[in-house]
């Protein structure tokens, strides 16, 4: 170990009512794309059946005579090229990630291929143990080596309950090391398994890591070395009895503040003023660097704790930012790479990239330098893996030992693929300049404490974001479904950077703007006026409401009484379409959350205070439960992104596919057609024009449709005229489709009632199981296992009751009304629009993204078949 030391191992200013502008309906920005191209009297084009096709260059009286049977035979030839198409582009918009338009690079590695090379690397290391349940430790060291192994199991997944896992820590609950690494090791181990009979190891080893500190009088006083005061502390011991410390402490246990004091003073020291950080040399190195930050991280985080006589919370009375960690990443960023140590001699590139992991994970950076530090090093590690036992190996005297590199591998691969919850935008308007002269983001690293709320809950490892502003994509902002925007002053953002974040919500994202107003913080009234001006902007003529004590903001996750954080404090949000993509807080919840490890640790918190981070806690978590419906896509998917915004215009043969306009807020939901058409032409060499504008419901508009797609969100009562209309297109052959906006009993009920008028003689009856519809049989999808979702509704929670979502695997609910033995009318009682709009309507009852696609797509199928 000797040779290869640095490797060695053992304001708040809420209103009442209404916040902005006048109530309206949402706007959209489809109403100006090139896909609007039928008018909103009429809502179609001016066609004829030729060939099978649509000419809308010539009359349509030429459709107007023909028997009945005819004219269904000849609309069934007509629109069958049409169906086939929207069938695909479902089939499309359900799909994975490659059949999508895709915004970023993804590279050749994904989710599936790494957890492959983990269960690889586990099963080596399986082989590997011995028969005591450890491995084979170095000279001297008496179960660093059989920690890191372990740690690396747990972080892999590994079962605690696994016979392997089971023999592995009977075998280190063995001992009571004495080496700096065996000892932070092991501790990492106890914290992780969480088992109460390890709290006397965890205190044991706390105690003789601070006492192993180097004091004042030392030459590296704050430092450690390798145990038994044995030498004069170096940057890599120094780091992992930091990381077990900092961990202990995330655990329940106490640890004297001045202990992370003294490391914090000693890692300030020890940066070169370029901000890297050496080994034992005048030279810095990758993993000493990342070391340093690292260090600095859970010192400031162990650090952040309240005052226990504070009567009242003061949120920015404190220096923001940390000067070393700033100039660190800087110097990082212009050294990254994945496929080497930069700087250092002693082939430790395993090492360096599990330390690239933990940097990367602690500050919530994806990239680093412009680089995606996970993405491009799990492609790299896979690269290296043995193709026969599933090993990696290094060449330095420590990862030379495959048992060494393959822990520093699964510890990379596993807690770097962690599944993202929430982020934060960093913006230089959203900066403060601190007094040491550095502009940074308010509560950095507030996220962090909020996630380990929320892994506490879900009983899942999560992790957090940082989202660099200039330059991101949608497919950028995409990594997090939930993005939180917090300041002050009003917002100096880009049309770009507007546009950009329009777009993510469209795609599902979600926005918190969490005010830094109040609480010491200040005036915050030019942070809401810009919230106001971008909600208006994103959502003409809506503007920010008061939800109401019945949205899930109250209670997704937990109970919370706003009162909690303020008498006059209330969450705000902005409604569109089938959930609430923009959340507004006039008070800081990111200032609650920095505060709240004590709430983790069952530690003391001053009890005047306790209560309002108990409820910043709980909004912060049930908004995440509500925009993700705790349904989390991989780190390494890439975004899918579908922009129906854009057509080219109408040719020769483009076939129409309609929304019927009902006046039932039909107008809520209107992307969900023009993506369709989108992919299609994408993908077919069939083009098929969404009509934007719901068309009327006239004998003329409908007498150039297929299929005519019937939703709203309230009770409708259909006209004789209208009435007229939808029976002669059902009788000659078009398809109906209706299906209540997220699930609207008054919409759902009063037009079933009037669709099934329609035909006296014939009535809705419940689509079997077994239906073709539901088979693979005319070339559609096996539909017997999808997932129907349905929460829990206002009227049937009780009190104090969370937002419970259940889910169970069936075939689709759908009912059927046939004419002349033609299937005619479907209906679904449950969402489909909200489905195909947006990834996130997890409020609506119904089906998921690719569930809704492929119920559409076997209907339309089924239709064309009989």
């Amino acid at each position: 170990m000797d040779a290869s030391p640095e490797l060695a191992l053992d304001a708040a200013v809420p209103a009442a009512g209404f916040i902005g502008g006048g109530v309206g309906t949402e706007g959209s920005a489809m109403n100006h794309s090139p896909n609007h191209i039928v008018s909103s009297r009429t809502g179609c084009f001016r066609m004829s059946h030729i060939r099978g096709v649509l000419d809308p260059n010539q009359s349509s009286r030429a459709i107007a005579c023909g028997s009945q049977r005819s004219l269904r035979l000849a609309a069934n030839k007509r629109y069958r090229c049409a169906i086939i198409a929207m069938l695909c582009a479902l089939t499309l918009l359900a799909g994975a990630a490659q059949r999508c338009m895709a915004q970023n690079n993804p590279g050749r590695i994904d989710a599936p291929t790494v957890q492959r090379a983990i269960d690889r690397g586990v099963e080596y290391l399986r082989k590997s143990q011995t028969d005591r349940g450890g491995w084979d430790e170095y000279t001297g060291q008496s179960c660093g080596l059989s920690s890191l192994c372990t740690l690396a199991w747990l972080n892999a997944g590994v079962s605690r309950n696994d016979p392997d896992m089971l023999r592995a820590l009977h075998y280190l609950r063995r001992f009571e090391p004495t080496q700096t690494y065996a000892v932070s090791l092991q501790t990492l181990v106890f914290c992780h398994v969480g088992a109460l009979e390890d709290l006397p190891r965890i205190r044991r080893n706390v105690a003789w890591l601070t006492a192993q500190q180097k004091a004042a009088n030392s030459r590296n006083p704050g430092a450690w070395n390798y145990g038994d005061q044995a030498g004069q502390g170096d940057p890599s011991n120094s780091q992992f009895a930091l990381l077990a410390l900092g961990e202990a402490v995330n655990r329940g246990v106490e640890v004297d503040p001045a202990v992370f004091q003294r490391a914090q003073a000693y890692w300030r020291n020890l940066q070169f003023r370029r901000g890297g950080w050496p080994y034992r040399s005048d030279d810095p190195t990758g993993s000493m660097t990342c070391a340093g930050i690292g260090s600095l991280l859970i010192a400031q985080d162990a650090l952040s704790t309240l005052d226990h006589d504070q009567k009242a919370l003061r949120c920015c009375d404190e220096e923001s930012g940390d000067p070393g960690i700033e100039k660190g990443f800087q110097f990082l960023s212009q050294i990254f790479t994945v496929e080497t140590n930069p700087g250092s001699t002693l082939s430790s590139d395993f090492y360096y990239l599990y330390a690239i992991e933990r940097v990367g994970r602690l500050s919530g950076r994806r990239l680093i330098g412009g680089h995606d530090w996970y993405r491009e090093g799990a492609e790299h590690l896979v690269g290296l893996q043995d193709a026969f036992r599933g090993f990696w190996n290094g060449s330095g005297p420590a990862e030379s030992k495959r048992d060494v590199a393959t822990s520093f591998a699964l510890l990379f691969l596993s807690k770097g693929k962690r599944q993202v919850v929430v982020g934060q935008l960093d913006h230089p308007s959203l900066r403060n300049l601190g007094a040491n002269n550095t502009a940074s983001l308010p509560f950095s690293t507030s996220l962090k404490q909020l996630v380990r709320h929320v892994e506490r809950d879900w009983s899942q490892e999560l992790t957090w974001q940082t989202i660099q502003a200039d330059g991101a994509t949608v497919a950028d902002l995409l990594q997090v479904p939930v993005i939180v925007i917090r300041g002050s002053q009003r917002l100096q953002f880009s049309n770009e950077l507007v546009a950009t974040l329009k777009q993510y919500i469209d795609q599902g994202g979600t926005i918190l703007f969490d005010a830094l107003g109040g609480d010491g913080c200040g005036d915050a009234s030019g942070f809401q006026d810009s919230v106001i001006d971008l909600s208006q902007r994103w959502f003409p003529g809506s503007q920010l409401e008061r939800l109401p004590p019945s949205h899930p903001v109250w209670f997704a996750e937990r109970p919370v009484d706003p009162a909690a954080i303020g008498q006059d404090y209330w969450v705000y949000g902005v409604g569109a379409c089938c959930r609430t993509p923009v959340f507004y807080s006039p008070r800081s919840l990111s200032c609650r959350w920095q505060h709240s490890g004590p709430l983790l640790r069952n530690a003391d918190m001053p009890a005047a205070i306790r209560p309002q981070i108990e409820a910043g806690i709980s909004i912060g978590e049930n908004i995440i439960a509500y925009a993700t419906g705790r349904e989390l896509k991989n780190k390494l998917d890439a975004a899918s992104i579908v922009d129906g915004s854009i057509a080219p215009p109408p040719t020769r043969g483009a076939i129409p596919i309609a929304v019927g306009a009902l006046g039932a807020g039909e107008k809520q939901v209107l992307r969900a057609l023009p993506n369709a058409a989108t992919l299609i032409r994408e993908k077919l060499a069939i083009e098929v024009i969404a009509v934007n504008d719901p068309i009327e419901l006239t004998e003329e508009s409908l007498a150039r449709v297929g299929v005519l797609y019937l939703h709203g969100q309230t009770a409708v009562d259909l006209k004789p005229s209208e009435r007229d209309a939808l029976q002669a297109f059902a009788s000659r052959g078009g398809i109906i489709i209706a299906s209540p906006i997220c699930g609207s009993e008054a919409f759902g009920n009063s037009i079933r009632t009037q669709l099934a008028g329609l035909f006296p003689s014939e009535s809705f009856e419940p689509m079997e199981k077994e239906h073709p519809a539901w088979t693979t049989r005319y070339g559609g999808y096996d539909l017997s296992d999808v997932t129907i979702r349905r929460p829990n509704q206002t009227g049937e929670r009780q009190k104090n009751q969370t937002l419970q979502i259940s889910r169970v695997r069936s075939t689709p609910i759908v009912d059927l009304l046939s004419v002349d033995d033609q299937a005619a009318i479907y209906y679904s009682p449950l969402d489909l629009s909200c489905a195909l709009e947006s990834q996130n309507s997890v409020q609506c009852p119904g089906y998921n993204t690719a569930d809704a696609a492929r119920i559409l797509a076997g209907l339309v199928l089924y239709s064309l078949n009989r």
